[in-house]
């Protein structure tokens, strides 16, 4: 070979060495070594760019991401915050970010680097992340700030603006929580029961009643739930005036018609009696059927209320209507409660021994109260006691031992008992009775004793 050709071969040599040289910068090595698998001298390379100072963005983003793929998360955040020195709205970088200081419950960190997310992406899901963590923390008053910048823009889901609207009474600032909690009431389709409840209580200590009263009929129509209503009622009714909350109590016993003596009653308690006699005009309702509870719960609303002439009136009326026997007689026993036994045993004209024969327990006691001791012996040993409720029972042994002796008393449970009439619940007091008499029995036995005493007594 000639002189010539060997030194045009060299120079051919030399030219592709330095144009490889120049094409092959330090990202390019760095790239050739992490595709081929050397992600330890990638670190290595990128690591002495940094010393000199020649490093861009990107190759910090490789870094940090090359250090979490050999296990050194703590290096990686620490080249990610570098890069988003660099690139402060990389949305990817700073989501990274989050996740880095979430796995290695870096509180600090995750908040501020949830707070420079969401000055570039305010999506809800962050906002409540970055809320949530500066609560867990008891930084109340960030919490608060980062709700009320997320509220501003319109895009704060219903939860996060109880949660505001909570924040903002807390620190009294009362008009903007009043605001806050409007916009949850308006927004939520749910109960949200809560939030409306602080704000009927915050619409109440700021003297708008007739609002109160408006919201809350609104919310109890879609509620159903009676104690509410009468907690509503109550505590309107002891700041409002008389009107106002008059509207809340009769929308309230309209809803719940079975609660409505026992609110009247509670608002008589509290002293509101105008109102509840509003709820008692007209008793016996049409649409509530007349039960003894019904029937006891006026009576007792209406002492409440301070009217008992309207009870006595009401029970005339119902004595000249075709009402039950068993309802005109629970009537007055409940009546007797409240005014004493001498005041129906006293009636005239007297109830009628159809109505009495109803509660025979109550019978009794107003025939005793008449000194007509035989006569309640009677009255209660025609009782059926098989259907007596048992505190009934109980009373009726009683008055028994009281109307009668204790031979005729024995008498009268022998009697019932041979007829398989006695219940079980009065079998330990009728054998208590034999034995005190020196009749014990057994079992099944019936003393002749008690068959003679029974004949008599009949």
């Amino acid at each position: 070979m000639s002189l010539t050709r060997i030194l045009i071969a060299v120079a051919v040599v030399i030219c592709a060495v330095a144009g490889y040289a120049l094409q092959s910068g330090p990202e390019e090595r760095i790239a050739m070594l992490i595709r081929d698998g050397r992600q330890a001298e990638a670190v290595t390379e990128i690591e002495r760019m940094l010393q000199t100072g020649r490093a861009k963005p990107r190759v910090l983003m490789q870094l940090a991401l090359l250090q979490e793929g050999i296990g050194n998360p703590s290096r990686a955040t620490d080249m990610m915050e570098l890069y988003v020195l660099a690139r402060p709205n990389d949305r990817d970088a700073l989501t990274w970010l989050v996740k880095a200081y979430e796995a290695s419950d870096n509180a600090a960190g995750l908040a501020e680097a949830l707070t420079r997310l969401i000055a570039v992406d305010p999506a809800p899901a962050y906002v409540a992340r970055l809320a949530t963590s500066h609560r867990y923390a008891g930084r109340y008053d960030e919490e608060r700030k980062v709700l009320e910048q997320a509220a501003s823009t319109g895009k704060l889901e219903p939860r996060l603006l109880e949660r505001l609207g909570a924040l903002l009474a807390a620190e009294d600032r009362i008009p903007r929580a009043l605001d806050v909690l409007r916009e949850v009431d308006a927004r939520s389709v749910a109960e949200a029961e809560q939030p409306r409840r602080l704000l009927f209580e915050l619409l109440i200590g700021c003297g708008l009643y007739a609002e109160a009263s408006e919201r809350a009929q609104a919310w109890l129509e879609r509620w159903n739930k009676p104690w509410l209503a009468t907690q509503f009622t109550l505590r309107l009714a002891a700041k409002a005036p008389p009107e106002t909350a008059q509207s809340l109590a009769a929308a309230s016993a309209a809803l719940h018609p079975d609660a409505r003596l026992y609110l009247a009653k509670t608002l008589a308690d509290q002293g509101n009696r105008r109102i509840a006699a509003t709820l008692l005009a007209g008793w016996p309702f049409p649409d509530q059927p007349l039960t003894k509870v019904e029937i006891e719960g006026y009576v007792a609303a209406s002492v409440a209320v301070g009217n008992p002439g309207a009870v006595w009136a009401t029970f005339a009326r119902l004595r000249t209507r075709p009402v039950s026997p068993e309802f005109q007689a629970i009537f007055a026993e409940a009546m007797a409660v409240q005014f004493g036994l001498q005041s129906i045993a006293l009636l005239q004209p007297p109830l009628p021994p159809g109505v009495l024969r109803t509660r025979p327990v109550f019978a009794a006691r107003l025939a005793i109260a008449r000194g007509e001791g035989s006569s309640a012996g009677r009255i209660l040993a025609a009782a059926d006691l098989m259907t007596m409720p048992d505190p009934d029972l109980e009373a009726w042994l009683e008055l028994l031992l009281r109307a009668d002796t204790q031979q005729g008393a024995f008498a009268i449970l022998g009697s019932l008992r041979q007829r398989r009439l006695l219940p079980s619940k009065l079998m330990p007091a009728y054998r208590g009775l034999a034995a005190q008499l020196g009749h014990p029995v057994g079992p099944e036995s019936v003393p002749a004793g008690t068959r003679r005493l029974a004949n008599n007594a009949h």
